[in-house]
């Protein structure tokens, strides 16, 4: 029995191997590749500039992950989108589409389910399940832009943790900003972590000017470990100096993420310490206010409180903006659709 491989995720040097051995000529390789990548066809039989026995011997050896909505919400604030996929093996991830100011952002999810364990978060209630091939997130936003339209922008944000799943993040970003196929920018591209040290200077060595947002949330180690179970591995300072590291290699600045809990990460003390941490670096710090799940006992942070943070970190001379909230009537955090679903 053959066993089929993706064919989504192949580089043009990887087709041309595979049909040089199926005695197909060399040129044919790019010619699908850019059916794939640019007319974002997922399918052979469409595949008419092909002929028959071409299609039909692809088909034989090569498949593509499909990808099925099991339920879209459309926001009635904005032009907000958010989707449920269901995969080939049956798991569900989470994808929003938005627009504004006339550009497309998604953000799309990177695993099933995540094992980072942060509390305040519904993706790792769970746990993980698998991680998500680089064939699966590449069909994963282009079933986004067959559904609506091209996006400008991608935020590896969504459910999972994207290096944690390191070697199909690295294949999906040689796979979409590929000259010869989709040739998104490197600098259309976000990737969110929770600050895995290590892979942050491997993400670095890779020559990717992509932009790095960091979920650090808290200002002192001895509160990230009480809310954020990998902060008892990854000290603040190694995730800073990493994104020193990170900034140096790719010119990129580094956006720090943090979830606002009033009374827990907004004190004076917080602010006294960002301040140390950031003063003089070329950073920004992206203040999210918290939604609240069941499992956390916060509420949802005021609007009067995140701004008097802002204007409290913007005295110091930190570049600290609030982030825009986004179809925030169709639920509320990352991976609740997934769990509401699931339930």
């Amino acid at each position: 029995m053959i066993m089929k491989q993706t064919i989504n995720d192949k580089t043009i040097k990887e087709l041309e191997e595979i049909f040089k051995n199926l005695g197909f000529q060399k040129f044919r390789a790019k010619q699908v590749f850019r059916q794939i990548h640019v007319n974002k066809i997922n399918d052979f039989s469409k595949m008419t500039d092909l002929s028959k026995d071409m299609r039909k011997k692809l088909d034989q050896i090569l498949y593509f992950p499909k990808i099925k909505i099991l339920k879209e919400f459309k926001s009635n604030l904005d032009k907000t989108k958010k989707y449920l996929f269901e995969l080939d093996d049956g798991n569900i991830i989470e994808a929003v589409f938005m627009e504004y100011d006339n550009r497309n952002t998604i953000c799309i999810s990177s695993q099933v389910g995540c094992k980072m364990g942060c509390n305040f978060c519904a993706s790792t209630k769970n746990g993980l399940e698998r991680s998500l091939l680089a064939s699966e997130i590449i069909e994963e936003i282009y079933l986004l832009e067959r559904e609506n339209s091209d996006i400008n922008n991608i935020v590896v944000m969504g459910i999972g943790e994207p290096l944690d799943n390191f070697s199909n993040i690295e294949k999906f970003i040689k796979i979409i900003t590929d000259d010869n196929g989709r040739n998104l920018s490197h600098r259309a591209i976000t990737i969110s972590t929770v600050g895995l040290v290590d892979k942050i200077y491997k993400l670095a060595d890779l020559g990717y000017d992509i932009n790095l947002a960091v979920s650090l949330h808290y200002a002192f180690d001895k509160k990230r470990m009480e809310y954020m179970p990998s902060a008892k591995k990854y000290k603040i300072k190694d995730i800073v100096k990493a994104c020193d590291y990170y900034f140096e290699k790719t010119k990129r600045r580094i956006s720090y993420e943090y979830v606002v809990i009033d009374g827990v990460n907004n004190l004076k003390e917080d602010i006294d310490k960002l301040e140390k941490l950031f003063k003089g670096k070329n950073i920004h710090i992206n203040l999210i206010p918290l939604n609240p799940i069941e499992e956390f006992k916060y509420s949802k942070t005021k609007s009067n409180v995140m701004d008097q943070f802002q204007k409290k970190l913007s005295t110091r001379g930190l570049n600290a903006t609030i982030r825009r909230s986004m179809g925030s009537d169709i639920d509320a955090s990352c991976g609740q659709l997934r769990n509401n679903y699931a339930r």
